[in-house]
């Protein structure tokens, strides 16, 4: 009797106890909660009504100090499926400009220097560089980031005279600068002119790679103090990456040649968290995975019993063959709808993303879809897409 006589009082304590735990986090944070969320209570403010000035006084001093553009459709940050007041991230830092700050880059039998500095910082070195070295100038077109030597001889090889064409262009990452050299030869016997036409590579590729490696070892072992050419901020032209809405569709556009192009976005497609399953540079299409580099990450007892810390390497059951019979092609792909994974019936739970390239030489368009070729949510494409665009070189 009196066992039962504790057990009742202390069953209802329990629940008196489960049930306020339950209901705690509402007290206390929730809408009506002591410390709720006040993040979104700007968008009740009332309207002040603007200021009106007595009759006669002029009102040309008055106007918005910050002013807000709008968001339209075609504005990278719109995002129609946006709940509340969500903000889009802001563009991420170049992966490069994490690296060192002078490189030289190679991609299919091309070279050039990149620097992680804008192009009207790189020009005065580079002029400074020639000056010392004693290469005069025969050029020099600024608003096209041209520089051209006059006719010069190497002192090992009498037999012919030589010139260069430096190319002063805008990176691919935003406050990048590439470097691209053409060397020109003709014999010593015939009488070299000024208005030679220059070639599309250059004649003696180790005279090129003597000149980008002297080059790049002076840029890299100065510092940037030189000054800045404010006639050189314009070098470069258009930007040759950008992101954009395409038909509502988060994509990126890539203004170079598809030589390059394709081996930029292959190397993109395997950092930060991307894995490349299978690519068909014919077909413009890379497979691929991603996983966010901080959900790879073991918890805190995988660590502890060392479990895990070996990351597996994403597979796929399905090829690439496979995925490009199923998925949507032509206008069909340009208007195809939302994924809708869970309900597709031919490659069921077809793992990964599609890297999709369309468009004409310097001038492609690179959009991310599911494995059917469907669209993805907006706020998911623009954050792979962006990843993409940050990894570039």
């Amino acid at each position: 009797m009196s066992g039962s006589c504790f057990t009742r009082p202390l069953q209802a304590l329990i629940l008196a106890s489960l049930g306020f735990s339950l209901s705690g986090c509402g007290i206390f944070f929730g809408e009506e909660g002591v410390f709720r969320n006040r993040e979104s209570d700007y968008l009740k403010a009332d309207n002040i009504p603007p200021l009106v000035l007595p009759a006669g006084k002029h009102s040309e001093a008055m106007g918005e100090l910050y002013p807000i553009p709008p968001i339209t459709a075609t504005d990278f940050g719109y995002d129609p499926d946006a709940i509340d007041n969500e903000v889009p991230r802001p563009m991420p830092l170049s992966a490069n400009l994490e690296q060192e700050n002078v490189k030289i880059q190679r991609v299919g039998g091309e070279s050039w220097i990149l620097l992680n500095a804008a192009p009207g910082e790189v020009w005065p070195r580079i002029r400074n560089f020639l000056n010392v070295n004693n290469l005069a100038v025969s050029r020099a077109d600024i608003s096209r980031g041209i520089i051209e030597t006059s006719w010069l001889q190497f002192k090992t090889d009498l037999t012919t005279y030589d010139r260069y064409r430096l190319q002063i262009d805008q990176g691919v990452q935003p406050e990048t600068t590439e470097v691209h050299i053409i060397h020109m030869s003709v014999p010593k016997a015939e009488k070299p002119a000024a208005d030679l036409g220059w070639p599309r590579k250059s004649v003696n590729a180790e005279r090129e790679k003597w000149l980008l490696d002297e080059l790049a070892a002076t840029l890299a072992s100065e510092t940037a103090e030189g000054g800045t050419s404010l006639l050189a901020q314009s070098i470069g032209g258009s930007v040759k990456a950008s992101l954009t809405m395409l038909r509502g569709e988060p994509a990126m556009q890539i203004k170079l040649d598809r030589t390059r192009a394709f081996a930029t976005l292959a190397y993109a497609a395997k950092q930060d968290g991307f894995t490349t399953f299978e690519a068909d540079a014919d077909a413009a299409i890379y497979y691929v995975n991603y996983l966010d580099p901080e959900d790879a990450k073991p918890g805190f007892f995988k660590r502890l019993f060392r479990i895990g810390l070996t990351p597996k390497t994403p597979t796929t059951p399905y090829s690439l063959a496979q995925i490009k019979t199923n998925m949507l092609t032509g206008e069909e792909f340009e208007d195809a709808p939302r994924s809708e994974r869970k309900k597709e019936k031919v490659l069921p739970k077809a793992p990964g993303y599609l890297i999709v390239i369309t468009g004409k030489n310097n001038d492609f368009t690179v959009r991310v879809r599911d494995p059917y070729g469907k669209r993805l949510s907006t706020s998911e494409a623009r954050h792979l897409v962006t990843l993409l665009r940050k990894n570039l070189i």
